[in-house]
């Protein structure tokens, strides 16, 4: 079954302005007239029209064209002493074109390179008109029009994403509670909108692929809807529409419209995908209000549990909360949401467990910790936003957020004296990306830090199709001499498989491995084969979450060279890690000797 052709340029809603617009569509026509022509008659040119501007004045040898306009016609006929009209008598238009003056572009040029053209003029010139020249005859744009025109760019910029042309996020939380405020919460509806195992797309077919898939899906969302419709992307794979003037039978039609369009094949550059949607509809009138969220913030938490509870429900279908109690997926719904401006507003921050060597008792590891302090959700753990911006899409921002941030404490440690390691997790998703290399390369670049200083531990589940990239990646990094590990090993996500297939330097065990080491035999004896095995291949082992002095020694006895966790230290922020490492009296919770981290 052929699928329908995915294309990638930009979607523009109609009437607005498009990025990279051309002066040419500014603007209104001139007449042109011969460099020879007497200044008199261009003189009477301007007097019939009284709303002319300026003529295009073409040099008959070389076809160039100039700019003569009104003002400067008519300063040169007045003279200082008024006598101009009749020094000019038997001049010619060319003559009286003003030299040395930038006033003359091509069609093709774009509206932001002419605004940087205008503010390049030196200042009695600068607001000075444009002559505009291409195959349609010239036209004369004034500098008022061309910043007119690139103020409306930005704003539609600003307030759409660039690749689906959809309103974004900003214009949702900007627009739509005013629009949430004059409809009818009887006949208000929330349509919340994901792709279904959207990632694998990605993955297999490159964030090309991808990329034309959500530009066709937001074409066909957008015609699947009324006119009046107001649809919106939020980033990754998840769109949201409000529906106004609907009833609750109206609102199901619309979401199934919107199921049917993502049903139907994908095709690109010759490979069809199959994809579906989940939708969570909520209707306004069903949402209670709420003292710390805005309508439109409720409306939007209560559609998005919705969605998640029809993921978990199997995907591909239209779900509904019904009732007025607690919506259980709430939180999860919320995390969703807020992360997207957790970056933005500085929400996020950074804390470093520092890792103890149980051969020399030495810390010279601090493994990077992100934490969320939220004003409405309060603490946000890893393991609860990781997941969901995994899912949603967000996680490659987020990794490289904290990759600039730990390289920018690395900088600060090092002209501190302290050559400290940091590391920090690499999800499946930014693997994915074919990026990581690459990224890391710049950031320590950038911030001047040898690779040394660096470690990257991945995270997560790697599934075989995506292992071949993920060992371009990590032999990327190995190259430019920045350590690789695999976290969690012993989980569901880390499997004997991904240890046999990608290049690692450090292996963590997964905490349910090591939980009850010191008292059961049977995960001794379990701990001890995963050492023996790290060892044969080269790799150092450590372990995390660890909480317990006999815990820790038990680990030190099986092998294991590195812990951290609760028994070790917490978690510290930056300047903390300098405080307490390099302070005299320092020494691990367990007790056992340090040498305080110095190198």
């Amino acid at each position: 079954m052929g699928g329908e052709s995915v294309g990638c340029g930009v979607l523009d809603p109609a009437g607005a302005p498009s990025p990279g617009q051309r002066v040419g569509e500014l603007g209104s026509e001139v007449p042109s007239v011969p460099g020879d022509l007497p200044v008199p008659e261009v003189d009477a040119m301007f007097r019939m029209d009284g709303g002319a501007r300026g003529v295009a004045v073409v040099d008959a040898a070389t076809g160039e064209h100039f700019l003569l306009t009104r003002q400067h016609l008519a300063d040169r006929l007045s003279g200082r002493l008024g006598y101009g009209r009749a020094l000019h008598a038997r001049s010619t238009a060319g003559e009286l074109v003003p030299e040395g003056r930038l006033t003359v572009v091509d069609a093709g040029t774009t509206v932001e390179d002419a605004a940087v053209l205008v503010l390049s003029r030196p200042e009695p010139a600068r607001y000075e008109d444009l002559l505009v020249v291409g195959a349609g005859g010239p036209r004369l744009v004034t500098v008022s029009q061309i910043f007119e025109r690139l103020s409306a760019s930005l704003r539609h910029a600003a307030w759409h994403d660039a690749l689906t042309g959809l309103p974004n996020l900003r214009w949702l939380t900007e627009r739509g509670a005013s629009l949430l405020a004059r409809s009818d919460p009887a006949r208000t509806a929330l349509l919340y909108i994901d792709l279904d195992d959207f990632k694998p797309v990605n993955d297999t077919h490159g964030h090309d692929v991808g990329d034309a898939v959500l530009a066709e899906f937001a074409r066909r969302l957008r015609a699947s809807l009324r006119a009046g419709d107001a649809a919106a992307r939020l980033g990754g794979d998840e769109f949201v529409v409000l529906l106004a003037g609907v009833g609750e039978s109206d609102a199901c039609a619309a979401a199934r419209r919107v199921l049917e369009a993502a049903q139907r094949p994908f095709s690109h550059d010759g490979h069809t995908m199959q994809l579906s949607a989940t939708v969570g509809l909520a209707m306004a009138e069903e949402v209670p209000a709420d003292e710390e969220l805005g309508p439109l913030e409720a409306l939007l938490r209560r559609a998005d549990g919705a969605m998640l509870a029809g993921k978990r429900s199997g995907k591909q279908r239209l779900q509904r909360i019904s009732g007025d109690g607690e919506d259980p997926f709430g939180r999860a719904a919320q995390i969703r949401r807020r992360l997207l401006g957790a970056l933005e507003e500085y929400a996020l921050s950074v804390l470093y467990e520092p890792a103890l060597d149980l051969g020399s008792g030495s810390c010279r590891v601090l493994e990077a910790r992100l934490r969320w302090e939220d004003p409405e959700l309060g603490t946000v753990s890893p393991g609860e936003f990781v997941p969901l911006a995994e899912r949603s899409g967000q996680a490659v921002t987020v990794r490289r957020w904290l990759l600039e941030r730990v390289c920018d404490q690395l900088r600060e440690w090092a002209l501190a004296g302290h050559a400290w390691q940091a590391a920090l997790q690499a999800s499946p998703g930014w693997l994915a990306s074919g990026l990581v290399a690459a990224d890391v390369a710049a950031a320590l670049a950038s911030h001047r830090i040898p690779p040394a200083r660096l470690r990257i531990d991945v995270i997560g589940r790697l599934a075989p199709p995506e292992l071949p990239r993920a060992r371009e990646q990590l032999d990327g990094l190995r190259a430019l001499g920045v350590q690789v590990g695999l976290d969690g090993y012993g989980s569901d996500g880390a499997t004997l498989a991904v240890l046999r297939s990608l290049p690692f330097d450090v292996l963590r065990l997964d905490p349910s491995l090591t939980a009850r080491v010191e008292a059961d035999p049977v995960d001794a004896a379990i701990v001890a084969g995963i050492v023996n095995t790290a060892h044969a291949l080269g790799m150092r082992v450590g372990a995390s979450e660890v909480r317990r002095a006999q815990q820790l020694q038990a680990l030190r006895g099986l092998g294991v060279e590195a812990a951290s966790g609760p028994a070790v230290a917490g978690p510290l922020s930056g300047p903390a890690v300098a405080h307490a490492l390099a302070g005299a009296h320092w020494a691990p919770a367990c007790g056992l000797p340090a040498d305080r981290g110095r190198p």
